[in-house]
């Protein structure tokens, strides 16, 4: 039986399965018309506009909307800056994307909020279920998947948790965490994967290697880690309370007074106030009605900048405007929901 802060602690589920055409450069060397046709194909193949899919050529897209997609994780960075041939294939619910010509020609993730990898894992392989059925995917009986980084060759498969981890953070115990994840092939990485930071205590949680292993094995052996740092983080909580009670609430409540009257909010000042605000609910200190629990946490998605700029037609390109609308917005949503 879960235990009922998994839903807190683990905020969400993804699967991607890294896939390439066979016959083909992998996209890195990939630069004449071939590129640009593999979106359509694979859009074809996943039953084209007849289907529940929408395909969008970056390159021709509003930036910001783009962008926005990245905040969302639908998304990465690479993909993003591929202007010329890089596209993205989207569900209406935004649980399913597949990004082409990427690392890889194909990228086929799903993500779902929670504690849910496995319903995320059964998505993702009806998709590629559906896509190996119609184009040629590169395969070796040997090696399995064959994919541009040699860590994803043999499944093709990364799954992972994004975790909310204030209690091991503020304890000083990320270290000792990342470095038992590095031994047992796994690794811990910031919000926005390798190389970002863990903006609001939040942590990407993953396997490393897919060679040599089953998709189930990866599954189970993820959900091990993640169930057992589930465990690690409620006991850190227990403990950080424990030893500075009153530091701890002041801090709290000062990061809920800032979400609430600040004049200007910087990005890193909001999540690291809003995490800690969601740690406050959690011991209690702050009180979140039921009803408002959906928006406070599409808040998090929705202040940062390029979501922003969709929220209101003022021009927020200057740092100093983003950052003044960004608290007024904010306070605005945390008193409609009733946050005290």
């Amino acid at each position: 039986m879960k235990k009922p802060e998994n839903k807190e602690i683990i905020v969400s589920s993804r699967v991607r399965l890294a896939r390439n055409l066979s016959g083909l450069p992998f996209p890195s060397r990939l630069k004449d018309d071939r590129a640009h046709k593999i979106a359509y194909d694979v859009y074809s193949a996943l039953g084209g506009e007849n289907s529940p899919f929408r395909l969008y050529y970056v390159g021709a897209e509003d930036v910001t909307d783009m962008v926005v997609l990245k905040e969302k994780h639908l998304i990465s960075d690479d993909l993003l800056h591929n202007q010329k041939y890089g596209g993205v294939i989207l569900n209406e619910s935004d649980t399913v994307s597949v990004m082409v010509c990427e690392e890889d020609h194909i990228r086929i993730q799903c993500i779902l909020a929670g504690d849910h990898a496995q319903e995320a894992y059964s998505m993702a392989s009806e998709i590629d279920d559906a896509l190996l059925k119609r184009l040629p995917v590169a395969f070796d009986q040997n090696l399995g998947f064959l994919t541009a980084c040699p860590t994803n060759v043999g499944t093709g498969m990364r799954l992972s948790s994004m975790m909310f981890l204030p209690g091991i953070s503020m304890t000083g115990q990320m270290p000792t965490l990342v470095s038992s994840l590095l031994r047992v092939n796994m690794m811990a990485r910031g919000v926005y994967g390798e190389g970002s930071d863990a903006n609001g205590f939040l942590y990407q949680i993953s396997n490393q290697h897919t060679l040599g292993l089953s998709e189930q094995s990866i599954l189970s052996e993820v959900e091990g880690a993640v169930n057992r740092i589930v465990d690690h983080e409620i006991d850190a909580r227990k403990r950080l309370l424990s030893s500075k009670p009153i530091e701890l609430r002041d801090e709290i409540q000062r990061s809920l007074g800032l979400l609430l009257h600040a004049y200007t909010l910087t990005s890193a000042e909001f999540m690291r106030a809003i995490a800690l605000v969601k740690l406050g609910i959690y011991y209690d200190f702050i009180t979140l009605p039921q009803k408002g629990i959906s928006k406070f946490e599409r808040l998090i998605i929705n202040a940062r900048p390029a979501s922003l700029q969709t929220i209101t037609n003022n021009d927020l390109s200057d740092d100093g405007a983003r950052d003044i609308f960004r608290a007024t917005y904010v306070g605005k949503v945390l008193r409609e929901i009733g946050v005290k």
